[in-house]
């Protein structure tokens, strides 16, 4: 189940980082405000998946090692 769910955030993150990248690239264009949106997005997605391994490592011990 966690090897499935890693899969998806991995795409989903790489994604948002794309984003992210291209939003600083052209951060003149931008409002601050708007920049702000593009980094929060991107660190909420992180901590899903810092909460999701939490979870699982109550259960497995071995996503701890294999994903941190």
């Amino acid at each position: 189940m966690f090897d499935v769910e890693y899969g998806r955030w991995e795409e989903e993150h790489h994604r948002l980082v794309c984003k992210l990248r291209a939003a600083v690239q052209e951060h003149l264009r931008l409002r601050e405000n708007e920049l702000g949106l593009f980094v929060d997005n991107c660190l909420a997605h992180y901590y899903q998946i810092m909460n999701f391994n939490s979870i699982m490592s109550k259960t497995s011990s071995t996503c701890i090692y294999r994903y941190n």
